[in-house]
């Protein structure tokens, strides 16, 4: 085999081995909830919405504010509140808050085979930059990534006491921030999922 065609079929296995690598951490955000001691979540009827929100700080309501409150009273109302009409205090009020922390992950270890894209010296097929495959001593595969978390605090208007919490963390890649929409109404879906009272 000449040294083009060894260099061709390295690379098209290190490429078959990162898109296997890519597919095995394309995992679903993780939810985490709490509910506050004694709570009797089915002793509530009405729902309404924080007038600001964690997620407006401008002094308007945000295309996120606007999704999160449709994705939200569909799930509150699956499962038997329903809104509080103008004029009317609720029994419970629900609040928002969105976040985002860069994040660096990879592996260290003193030694092992590597395939990816960089610059510098590699033993290997490579060379500098471009795909490559070898033995490396050092870090392998770091990357940065950005998390983001969405928070709903479901709140006892009268106690001025959250009473149910969840949470959804997940990585925000490119499909996520150009279908915010889907993401939203599929992170709050899951977040409800584990809500005390099931969907009926």
């Amino acid at each position: 085999m000449s040294a083009r065609n060894a260099q061709t079929t390295i690379r098209a296995i290190v490429l078959v081995a990162l898109g296997v690598l890519m597919a095995s951490c394309a995992t679903q955000p993780q939810v985490r909830t709490q509910v506050a001691a004694n709570a009797n979540l089915a002793s509530y009827r009405t729902f309404a919405f924080m007038g600001k929100p964690g997620t407006d700080k401008d002094g308007y309501k945000t295309l996120t504010t606007q999704s999160l409150e449709r994705a939200v009273s569909r799930e509150m109302q699956a499962r038997g509140y329903v809104p509080a009409v103008p004029g009317q205090e609720p029994d419970l009020v629900i609040n928002f808050n969105v976040k985002e922390k860069d994040k660096v992950q990879g592996d260290v270890g003193s030694g092992g085979w590597w395939g990816g894209v960089g610059y510098g010296p590699r033993w290997g097929y490579g060379g500098y930059g471009g795909y490559g495959g070898g033995w490396d001593d050092y870090y392998n595969s770091i990357q940065t990534v950005t998390e983001g978390s969405l928070v709903v605090d479901v709140i006892d208007r009268v106690r001025n006491e959250a009473v149910w919490s969840g949470t959804a963390v997940g990585e925000l890649t490119r499909k996520v921030l150009e279908h915010p929409d889907e993401t939203i109404d599929k992170a709050v879906a899951q977040i409800f999922a584990r809500y005390p009272i099931k969907a009926r």
